[in-house]
């Protein structure tokens, strides 16, 4: 659930006492300025004195002027006094749980503001039991309700936005509106209907065929949505016959839990981590200061971290944009071991090895998603945008499986994006699941601001590591915290929608549903900010793609070879890799003819049995 407040309306209570002191300050006024007047006139030069009549006629107009002006404001200030009884909630304001409730009830009809007279009236939609709990509902464009109110979260339907208008005091102004309100669900803006809404609530449904009804419960505020399905008091899988029992979020109509609590073995593995972290993170923090001083371009870094296991794909993403002369030289990269800090280094990049932290890392890349390897790597993942962020400093944080076509800070900086309010911002996953609700952000590439929000944020989610290694995942570890900062604290997060053409990854290569999207990258007709290899299974058929995309800019000879072996001799010089390994235009090889592609590999295999040719 989101919760918006308005920070321009006001409740008419609240005009009432504006406009009182309004009247109080120009009554006020008019009494020192008369009162000076008369003052000066009695005391002026011989051609300015006023006779004891006209001074005496003056005194009497403004006396009665200011009584005149002193009933009005008792009058508004006896509204005001009336108002305020009902700026509470109905039941607080009427004592309903009295042995009067019903005559208080009454009263309070009789109060609302702007209620019609039961004569205009039709036949409600709701029974005289919900009238504090709804009094009508609005139906609003979707894409107008989105626009106003931007929450984050990737749109993912399609249907309009239906807004519950609680009590007769949230209704619109409008007579006629009220009145078509009262016995039917009516069409309006978003600004028509929230216009004497001083807090509104988001609450999202799933766009499922899945046979299911919502709740809505007047009770005690809460941010979190509850869940029943019919199941078996012994757990299992959706029985229809069985009846609705409570369930976490995350549970689906197999049976399977997607959410599952860390053992106590996996949180004491964490707690020894985060000992090891927090002993030396003052040092760390001190070292790694003059480092990003120097990297810092408009108090932003590009953070990235690396172990050998991926060290070409590393490699391909400077050589990349080296051939379309992009700047990375405000990258700073964590590898987590010895061989890539060289290699790295060799390639121009900014590195800072911490070894205190990092110096158990396994240096193989991760066969699978999920293994041993991925889950070391996603806690680097979380140490190092951390300490940046903690030194104050804005990053764009982006895995090593990506290539640019256009600095994306560009996009981040740009005071005209329309989203340029927001605290963090993540490309859009793709896999809108339960796992990842709300947010489907994608961890591997996100920007963040450097303000005391995200600063917990970021180590809040070094608190739930055992989450990580729980899950197998960073992505669904930061999605759960990031869903409680934004609810909590108010943290603005903003998804960078797969509907967008700015941002696109792996869900997009593998869409049957953007095979004309793909198409447009591939002639140019569509040029994004970067391409995110992602929902690739390993780092093979990464490279793969990537070479059938046009997009592969590094010699065959530098895979998996140190800087000394590439090199033949043993260099410290930053750079000196660049011209050994970096391709002037792409290596484009043909595997699969399924795959989206620079050119037509129709006489490839598929990659999935009986799959046609992309082109």
């Amino acid at each position: 659930m989101v919760r918006l407040q308005s920070r321009t309306s006001q409740s008419a209570s609240k005009k009432l006492s504006i406009f009182t002191i309004v009247k109080y300050v120009l009554v006020s006024g008019l009494s020192f300025y008369f009162g000076s007047i008369i003052t000066v006139k009695s005391f002026g030069s011989e051609d300015s004195i006023l006779n004891t009549h006209q001074i005496s006629e003056i005194k009497r107009n403004y006396e009665a002027l200011l009584q005149v002006e002193r009933k009005r404001n008792e009058e508004l200030n006896a509204r005001v006094q009336e108002h305020s009884k009902y700026d509470s909630s109905p039941q607080q304001a009427m004592n309903i749980n009295s042995h009067n409730s019903q005559e208080n009830r009454d009263n309070y009809d009789n109060h609302e503001e702007g209620r019609l007279p039961d004569a205009e009236i039709g036949q409600s939609l709701f029974d005289s039991s919900l009238q504090y709990m709804a009094v009508g509902i609005s139906k609003i464009d979707r894409e107008d309700f989105l626009g106003n109110f931007d929450y984050g979260s990737p749109s993912d339907g399609i249907s309009p936005v239906l807004l519950m208008h609680h009590n007769q005091r949230s209704l619109p102004m409008s007579n006629e509106k009220k009145r078509q309100l009262s016995s039917s669900i009516v069409p309006m803006s978003a600004m028509d209907a929230t216009e004497n809404c001083d807090f509104l609530y988001v609450v999202t449904v799933p766009n499922k065929k899945d046979r299911m009804c919502t709740a809505i419960v007047q009770n005690y505020e809460n941010f979190h949505m509850q869940k029943w399905m019919r199941r078996s008091e012994h757990g299992g899988p959706l029985i229809r016959t069985e009846p609705l029992r409570y369930v976490n979020r995350g549970m689906n109509s197999k049976g399977m839990r997607t959410f599952r609590v860390p053992d106590q073995s996996t949180i004491m593995k964490h707690w020894e981590t985060l000992g090891t972290y927090f002993k030396n993170f003052h040092d760390v923090l001190v070292e790694l200061k003059p480092i990003a001083e120097k990297v810092a371009v408009k108090n932003t870094i590009i953070v990235m971290t690396c172990n050998m296991g991926q060290s070409e794909l590393l490699m391909n993403f400077v050589c990349n944009a080296k051939a379309k002369g992009l700047d990375v030289s405000n990258v700073l990269v964590f590898p987590t071991d010895q061989e890539t800090k060289d290699l790295a280094e060799g390639l121009g990049l900014a590195t800072f090895y911490d070894e205190k932290n990092f110096g158990d890392m396994p240096e193989a890349e991760a066969k699978h998603y999920g293994d041993k390897a991925f889950v070391a790597m996603m806690f680097a993942k979380v140490v190092c945008v951390q300490m940046i962020n903690f030194l104050g400093y804005d990053l764009l944080f982006q895995d090593v499986d990506l290539v640019w076509y256009t600095n994306p800070l560009e996009y981040f900086h740009d005071p005209d994006n329309k989203f340029h309010g927001f605290d963090m911002y993540f490309q859009d996953d793709g896999a809108h699941s339960v796992r990842y609700s709300p947010y489907s952000a994608n961890s591997g590439f996100y920007y963040i601001r450097s303000n005391a929000e995200t600063k917990y944020f970021l180590v809040s989610l070094l608190y739930a590591g055992d989450m990580i290694i729980t899950s197998k995942s960073h992505q669904q570890a930061l999605i759960q915290v990031l869903a409680e900062h934004a609810s909590q604290f108010g943290t603005r997060v903003k998804i960078l929608s797969r509907d967008m053409n700015e941002f696109p990854g792996g869900w997009h290569y593998n869409s049957k549903a953007k095979k004309d999207f793909m198409k447009s990258i591939a002639k140019g007709d569509i040029v994004p900010y970067i391409f995110h290899m992602s929902w690739t299974s390993n780092k093979n058929n990464k490279l793969k793609y990537f070479k059938q995309m046009g997009e592969w800019y590094t010699e065959d000879k530098c895979i998996q070879n140190d800087r000394d072996s590439i090199l033949g001799f043993h260099s410290g010089d930053q750079g000196t890799l660049l011209s050994n390994c970096c391709l002037p235009e792409a290596n484009i090889v043909c595997f699969y003819r399924d795959k989206p592609s620079k050119i037509p590999c129709k006489d490839s295999d598929p990659i999935d049995a009986g799959r046609p040719s992309f082109w």
